[in-house]
């Protein structure tokens, strides 16, 4: 009998022994995602652009024979290019941005000039925020 006693003491200081880890690691796993909750994301800086609605394939040059520049985009788009905007004014200064969102809106503007306001996603892509004709 004395063997079960010692063998049921060393068990209750185990069981002793583990609950302070337990309650620290705990108490580790809280505050990770207490800190990973409280993170802020930084905003997008935001842009204005002016430019041509085209798409990421043709870019400024739609040498499909298409009926014109706004058709070819839109079939483009349909068959997986995404829509793009084409800033500049000389063919080599031309910097094309791909845009995200308001796509019923960029549909109606296919190869029109436009104004975009959005947000920069990188240097090369703009989530819009607002697009509408420029005159």
């Amino acid at each position: 009998m004395k063997s079960d006693d010692i063998s049921k003491g060393r068990a209750g200081t185990l069981v002793l022994k583990i609950i302070p880890f337990l309650i620290l690691s705990a108490l580790m796993v809280t505050v990770v995602a207490l800190a990973a909750g409280s993170v802020i994301v930084p905003l997008r800086p935001s842009v204005t652009l002016t430019g041509i609605v085209s798409d990421s394939v043709c870019g400024e040059d739609h040498g499909i024979m298409a009926p014109g520049d706004a058709e070819c985009t839109r079939a483009c788009v349909e068959l997986g290019a995404q829509y793009a905007l084409m800033v500049g004014k000389m063919k080599f200064g031309k910097k094309m941005y791909l845009l995200y969102g308001r796509k019923d809106d960029l549909h109606e503007l296919a190869g029109m000039k436009v104004i975009v306001k959005g947000r920069a996603l990188s240097p090369e892509a703009i989530a819009v925020d607002q697009v509408y004709r420029s005159f």
